[in-house]
């Protein structure tokens, strides 16, 4: 499923995925400055999250309070190996029923065995993405 927004509409993009995905685990991949972490904490806020999103590019991973619980959001950007994300419980956080966001999953596709929603963000033109949205079922 895709669809076009831009931040006008970053609303309609957060409330579409929170819709349209079958499972809490959600993986973005898109380049540099396309709005990964502007599109979570819009998604954030429509979960009840009123903590203030930040990337996650130097702890690697921050933990937010919404009304359904801990959201966990990571961003894999700066990990080089994965040792590292094992230092931080990252595989039995995967395994929690929370929402989970995770940024550049891409580069540890082979940890991500496990049912999720994949979203690539492309960018359109300067100032719109187009968000392409696919369930995976393992």
């Amino acid at each position: 499923m895709d669809i076009c927004y831009n931040l006008d509409s970053i609303n309609y993009a957060s409330k579409f995925i929170i819709n349209n995905c079958k499972y809490k685990l959600i993986l973005f991949e898109g380049g540099l400055g396309l709005g990964k972490t502007t599109l979570i904490k819009q998604i954030c806020r429509d979960l009840g999250s009123s903590n203030n999103v930040s990337s996650p590019s130097y702890p690697i991973l921050n933990i937010y309070d919404s009304k359904y619980g801990n959201i966990f959001h990571a961003d894999l950007y700066r990990v080089i190996n994965i040792s590292d994300l094992n230092e931080l419980g990252f595989s039995e956080i995967l395994d929690l029923p929370n929402w989970i966001f995770v940024e550049w999953s891409n580069k540890f596709k082979n940890i991500f065995d496990k049912n999720h929603t994949l979203l690539k963000i492309k960018s359109v033109s300067k100032n719109k993405r187009k968000l392409s949205l696919s369930n995976y079922d393992f």
